[in-house]
This record gives C-alpha cells, sequence and structure tokens, in this order.
C-alpha cells in the first residue's frame, strides 16, 4: 500500500510560540462598559481586535541631534548576556499570556465561576479530554488572528467528545448540525462524517465564527450565542430589544435559556483554567507542541488492523479518528487523512512501509440465495442498495441464485471497540420529531408525561423554562424515546 506521510505545515513548527514570532501578530482588546454600575445586565463588552506589528520605530522631528554632534556608543563587553525573547514550553502558559476575553466580568460569569470551582474536579476531567486536540486548536486560531478562548467552546458544546451527538443531530466537538455542516464544507455519508473530523470539523467551525463575528460587527459575545443558538434567533433578539428602546449587547437580550447559559459558562471556564494558578487550580500539563500528525493512506483501508499492527494505543487512535463510522476507508474514497499521534509517528511509518498492501485490504463476497433481493442482504449488511449495486455494475435489482455479488467492507472488532463505537450506530437511524400543538388544560408536566418523557427533556427541546406557561396553539418538538 502507498503511503504518503504529510505533516501539515501547522505540525513542522517546533512550537506554537515560534510561529507567532515570526508572523508577529498579536491582540489588543477594549472592553467599554456603558453602565457605570458593574453589576447591570445593561453592561456591554466590546470586543475590537487589532493587527500590531511587534516592532515600531517612533520618531521625533522635533528632537533630532545636531549635525555636528558626537553620540558615544558606550562599549559592551562581548561576554555580556542578551535577554532571550520567552518562549513558553506549556500551553496552559502561551494561552494565559495571550489571553484576550477573559477580562470580561458579569454577575452570570461569577456564578459559573463559584460554581465549578465549588466542583473543581469537573476542571480536571475536562482538561484531560482537551489535551489531545488543545494545542492544534489554539494554532489554527492562532492563525486566523482569533480570540484563543474561543478553544475552549467545544467544552461547552461537547465536552471535547468527539463522538457527542445531540437529540437534535448535532455531531463532534463542535455540534454542527447537519445542515450546516454541509454549508461549511463538512462531508456526510454512510461511512464518513466530517462533524467528527477533528481538523476539517475545526477548519469549519472557525469558518462559520469569522462568518457570524462579521455579521455582528466583531461583538465576540454575539457571534458565540448565534453559534450556539442561530444567528436568526439573535437577530430577531436585537430586534426586540430596538423596537423597546433597550440595549442590544449579548447581557441584555432574551435568549433561550440554553444560550444565556452558554456565553458566561464558556468565559467562566475560559478564565479558570487560564488563569488556574491564580484560583489555586492544579491541572495537568499539556506541552506547547504538536500532538498529532496528519497521515494520507490508500484507499481501502482497515483502521482498526492499522491500529493493531502499528501498536498505536487503540482508545487514542479513535478519538484522533472518530469520522470514519465503520473504522473502514472505502475504495471509493481513493485516500484519507488519518491523525497519528507524534510519540508514535516514526514507529507508525516504519511499521506501514513493512507491511504487504494486501493486509489492510477487506473483500467480502455474498453467494445469491432462493429468497433474496438486495434490500434484504443490504439491511443485512448494514449497507445500502445503491452502494452494492454500484460496487457490482447492477443496473436492475434482479438476481440470480448462485450469482457473487461484493459487498463493501466492514471491520471485526473487539466487543471494547464496538462498545466504544456504540453511539455512531445508535444514531445512523435519524429520528423525527413530531411537533404537538398545546391544547386547553395542558402543561409542560401533562405534556411529558403523554409521551413518557421528562419535562426537563421536553423543556430544553423546546428551549423553554419547566415553569413556562404555555398558550393554546403553542408548537412543541416531542423526540421519540430511545
Amino acid at each position: 500500500m502507498t503511503l504518503t506521510t504529510r505533516l501539515k505545515l501547522s505540525f513542522l513548527v517546533s512550537g506554537l510560540t515560534s510561529l507567532i514570532l515570526l508572523s508577529g501578530c498579536t491582540f489588543n482588546s477594549a472592553i467599554t462598559n456603558n453602565d457605570t454600575n458593574s453589576g447591570s445586565e445593561n453592561s456591554r463588552e466590546i470586543i475590537d481586535l487589532k493587527e500590531e506589528n511587534s516592532e515600531r520605530t517612533v520618531i521625533n522631528e522635533d528632537k533630532k541631534e545636531p549635525k555636528n554632534q558626537t553620540v558615544q556608543t558606550p562599549e559592551v563587553e562581548e561576554n555580556t548576556p542578551v535577554a532571550d525573547k520567552i518562549i513558553e514550553t506549556d500551553l496552559w502558559q502561551y494561552i494565559a499570556n495571550h489571553q484576550n476575553l477573559t477580562q470580561i466580568q458579569h454577575p452570570r460569569i461569577e456564578q459559573f465561576q463559584k460554581y465549578f470551582l465549588k466542583h473543581s474536579y469537573q476542571l480536571k476531567r475536562k482538561t484531560d479530554r482537551a489535551a489531545p486536540y488543545l494545542y492544534y486548536i489554539i494554532q489554527e486560531l492562532e492563525k486566523r488572528q482569533m480570540p484563543l478562548e474561543l478553544a475552549f467552546t467545544p467544552m461547552v458544546e461537547s465536552n471535547f467528545d468527539p463522538l457527542a451527538h445531540s437529540v437534535v443531530q448535532a455531531a463532534g466537538l463542535w455540534q454542527f448540525m447537519p445542515r450546516t455542516a454541509k454549508g461549511f464544507g463538512l462531508k456526510i455519508n454512510q461511512w464518513y462524517d466530517g462533524r467528527r473530523d477533528i481538523v476539517a470539523s475545526t477548519e469549519a467551525a472557525l469558518d462559520y465564527y469569522q462568518y457570524l463575528n462579521k455579521m455582528f460587527k466583531g461583538d465576540w459575545l454575539l457571534t458565540v450565542a448565534a453559534y450556539n443558538v442561530g444567528e436568526g434567533k439573535v437577530r430577531k433578539a436585537i430586534r426586540n430589544n430596538k423596537k423597546s428602546g433597550k440595549a442590544t449587547d449579548y447581557w441584555s437580550l432574551k435568549l433561550p435559556k440554553e444560550t444565556m447559559r452558554h456565553v458566561p459558562k464558556w468565559i467562566a471556564l475560559s478564565n479558570l483554567l487560564i488563569n488556574h494558578q491564580n484560583f489555586d487550580l492544579k491541572l495537568a500539563d499539556i506541552k506547547n507542541q504538536p500532538q498529532f500528525a496528519s497521515v494520507e493512506i490508500q484507499a481501502p483501508a482497515n483502521l482498526a488492523q492499522l491500529a493493531k499492527i502499528t501498536g498505536i494505543d487503540k482508545n487514542e487512535f479513535y478519538r484522533l479518528n472518530p469520522a470514519f463510522n465503520k473504522l473502514f476507508v472505502p475504495q471509493e474514497h481513493q485516500s484519507a487523512e488519518i491523525l497519528v499521534p507524534i510519540k508514535s509517528l516514526e514507529n507508525f511509518e516504519q511499521k506501514i512501509a513493512s507491511m504487504p498492501a494486501e493486509i489492510f485490504k477487506i473483500s467480502m463476497n455474498y453467494q445469491v440465495k432462493a429468497g433474496d433481493n438486495l434490500s434484504y442482504i443490504a439491511k443485512k449488511y448494514h449497507t445500502r442498495v445503491a452502494e452494492i449495486k454500484k460496487l457490482n455494475g447492477l443496473k436492475s435489482d434482479r438476481l440470480q441464485i448462485g450469482q457473487i455479488l461484493k459487498l463493501p467492507g466492514f471491520v471485526e472488532i473487539t466487543a471494547e471497540e464496538q462498545a466504544f463505537f456504540s453511539k455512531l450506530s445508535k444514531y445512523q437511524k435519524r429520528r423525527r420529531y413530531q411537533i404537538y400543538k398545546v391544547r386547553a388544560g395542558d402543561s409542560l408536566w401533562k405534556i411529558a408525561r403523554k409521551f413518557k418523557v421528562s419535562t426537563h427533556k421536553l423543556a430544553k427541546w423546546n428551549g423553554l423554562s419547566t415553569k413556562k406557561i404555555l398558550r393554546i396553539g403553542q408548537p412543541l418538538k416531542v423526540w421519540p424515546r430511545h
């Protein structure tokens, strides 16, 4: 099998700081509070990101040296030490030196900070999940001159679980909905879901953030709110406030409860993690260097076999490559980019180079029996009729007894691996919600009981408070039980 290792430009840099020293980019944020009361709901943070040069030469025309004046240059010994620029080897220290939005203060942020300080064990679990991805995301944000705190939004969106899948079909670290994902170039099919691709989804998420930030004129709080709930609802809330003569900053808007919590929770987490030493919190060190490399492999490829032969820790390997639904890259994909831990890269390349290509290929044939049809075979082997027809060059659905069919390859995996990927098969069947219109005498509790779901779930699906009074005719989304 032909294998090409392609370390992306971002991984060729020995450390994130080196990249920044070369680019000479820094962040400058200005925060303005329109309310003299710091605890007011009408306080507004205006974030102004500007590019500055790392060095500036200022010339004062009134203080030029006279032409005939001799300027004495002090003698410097050859061994005089020269101060080096600080290079942060710890990622936490690097982010702390380049933070941008954590200085925003608000009572709703303080509430979340108090909660997480009281439950500090949650922070360790969250950072452990984030560790494999954080350096890469920080680096991509730096390239685009975006606030580094955005790297912590997946902590609120998905808890940095690449297999996270919400009831409304949002998936991956960045919790993309199918329609939005496709709109930003992510592919979704039976073999691969780009929303769970670490590199592809991060690129799409940052594209989406920039699109929203332009729409909301550089206001990052409105941007993050729109990312969470959708641009339409944020713009509607702004219009409603304008009509009522109210302020239109994030803190003044009436948004769904989840979004009202999302932004302050994100800022609180960012502040606690980035400035953990100020809060006497102990977090595991994360090196300020690449954690994985991108490697191109040729299809077809059995990823479970790949991990086994190369000796990569399977849990680590699968969490870097969760986009492949069946741990298999079919021939039709021609090739695929997979992520390999940096520490395993050299051994991975050596093992792959010494293995015959056939070892990674899967050939599955099926002999047609009496009573068989394409629908039955496709269902039995978890594929689609169109895939079987394409693979075998069939122009009709007619089969003959004894006919040999090629079937798309599948990978045999252990019970442990099957459990890891159980979430994927669970959500392959797209569940559809139904619309229930509120009738006289209804309440959330009564409707939830009728559909055998919890009141909390019903309220969350519809962005409502559990104490919300319903109006007759109001449509509610109700999802079927698992």
